[in-house]
């Protein structure tokens, strides 16, 4: 009974986390990238978008706590400008 209380709760937790980066990537559109830098630091890496503008990745290692886990990633394209115009 005990294990299935923790991946209820291992659920919940996962699904509030999800939507709060959403919101957070939603948001970013139209904004600087200088904006999510604030909020989430240096990029891990950055490339040319193609259109004179860059594309900026974020990656974390997030641990399931099993000893596995997975690279959480989330990908910003800036215009020339360093306006946001699409997130992934």
């Amino acid at each position: 009974m005990k294990s299935i209380r923790w991946v209820i709760l291992l659920l919940v937790v996962l699904t509030f986390g999800c939507s709060s980066i959403d919101k957070l990537t939603q948001d970013g559109i139209g904004q600087s990238i200088s904006t999510i830098m604030d909020r989430m630091g240096p990029p891990a890496r950055v490339s040319p978008d193609g259109r004179g503008g860059s594309v900026y990745t974020w990656e974390k290692w997030v641990p399931s706590g099993w000893g596995t886990g997975y690279i959480w990633s989330n990908t910003y394209w800036a215009d020339s400008n360093g306006i946001i115009y699409k997130w992934k």
